[in-house]
């Protein structure tokens, strides 16, 4: 009998399981990196390489979006001094020298990984930029909100990029910063963001598998794809004691004995999850991926796109982007508001089944916290605002009686 289908049995123990899981993902990672180091045909992700002319010609022309749009032909590349921080990715804002006619703006914002060996590691196992590239070249356009209009994107090995529009050259734009999640936003702009999750979880609604697997396919899956649907329990499980080592304090006795809890029945807790009907969601939706777009409300950072309830992307935005105090005067209208926007647009939804699918999710905004903290992935420059989003987690799980919740399911 194959041994993942032993696996599968319990034959072995899950602990066994769990290591031969990681470790094999942390060789696929090393292999990568490696093959990318030594091979001649590997993408450029080192700012100094892209800031290029005929470097970043060649990106935009060989993997371009827009087959009909007029080759790149770029005499200078300019960087711009504009502060972008990412917790994974090095961001540029570049001005360019175009010779001849062109289909490009006068500047380009351009993503790619941190160069950080620890971070591309990391991020080439969880297959976050995969899915970005992926993302903007096959799924943005027939979204109802706005993203940013990208030019070309691809992904190989350890390494991708994405080149799009500079958001700060637009005047309707309004981006949010640490200080603004730190802040948290006004409640109407809350409620702005609320309508907007209902519009994008209305539009692709209890599709069946074969329309979600073309739009989005579940090889992206964050818990349910063939790689990380082996990976994610175990990334939780391992990423607790590192965090808990870093913030000894910050997450108390009940709230460790529910985590922990939790990932005993992770099996039973996912088909309660991603049971039917799903939309497609952010995945990654605090303040700091929303951007102002005119009278409406636009997302970018798309790494952590997948199939699931709406009302995930919802928690995790709240509790992630409001202080645990001012969330608490308004959490359940806030809810409750969102729940009448789906009405509105076409899906609605249960109001008490909502609330209820809200208190379980908030395990999803702590693991999160806890396995970013934990692994270390993130650049220093996040570590104040990490702490007070593990603040903001550890609280939400509390308020809402997560642990409650867990003990009735599993009765």
């Amino acid at each position: 009998m194959p041994w993942w289908v032993l696996a599968k049995e319990k034959v072995f123990p899950v602990k066994v399981i769990e290591t031969t899981n990681l470790g094999l993902a942390a060789a696929r990672g090393c292999w990568r990196i490696a093959f990318d180091a030594l091979s001649a045909d590997s993408l450029p992700y080192k700012a100094d390489d892209v800031v290029s002319p005929d470097v970043l010609e060649g990106l935009l022309n060989d993997w371009s979006l827009d087959e009909g749009r007029v080759p790149a032909r770029i005499s200078a590349v300019h960087r711009q001094d504009i502060p972008s921080i990412s917790s994974n990715c090095h961001n540029l804002v570049l001005t360019l020298e175009q010779a001849g006619k062109s289909s490009l703006p006068d500047s380009l914002f351009v993503k790619l990984p941190m160069e950080s060996l620890v971070t591309r590691w990391f991020f080439s196992i969880i297959n976050s930029w995969r899915l970005e590239s992926h993302f903007f070249r096959h799924v943005a356009r027939d979204l109802p909100l706005r993203t940013p209009v990208t030019y070309a994107t691809h992904w190989q090995g350890s390494r991708f990029f994405l080149v799009q529009e500079n958001l700060h050259e637009d005047p309707t734009v309004g981006l949010f910063t640490n200080p603004d999640m730190m802040a948290g936003p006004p409640i109407d702009l809350a409620y702005r963001c609320l309508d907007a999750f209902a519009r994008l979880h209305a539009t692709h609604y209890d599709l069946d598998r074969a329309e979600q697997e073309r739009i989005l396919p579940l090889d992206f899956h964050p818990f349910l794809s063939p790689t990380m649907g082996v990976l994610s329990k175990t990334l939780n499980r391992l990423g607790l004691k590192p965090c808990m080592k870093k913030h000894p304090d910050a997450i108390p006795p009940d709230v460790v004995a529910a985590y922990k809890l939790s990932l005993k029945h992770w099996d039973e807790l996912l088909d309660y999850w991603f049971a039917g009907p799903l939309s497609l969601l952010h995945g990654d939706s605090h303040l700091g991926n929303f951007f102002v777009s005119g009278d409406d409300m636009g997302m970018l950072d798309w790494q952590a796109a997948h199939w699931g309830k709406g009302i995930r992307d919802v928690q995790y935005f709240l509790i992630d982007s409001l202080p645990a105090d001012i969330l608490a005067s308004h959490e359940r209208e806030l809810v409750d508001y969102y729940v009448e926007r789906r009405g509105h647009y076409g899906t609605a939804i249960d109001g008490e089944a909502t609330w209820q699918e809200y208190r379980s999710f908030t395990y999803h905004t702590l693991m999160t916290i806890v396995v970013s903290i934990g692994f270390g992935a993130l650049n220093e420059e996040q570590d104040v605002l990490m702490t007070e989003i593990l603040s903001r987690a550890v609280a939400a799980v509390r308020r809402v009686d997560y642990a409650g919740w867990l003990h009735d399911f599993l009765d």
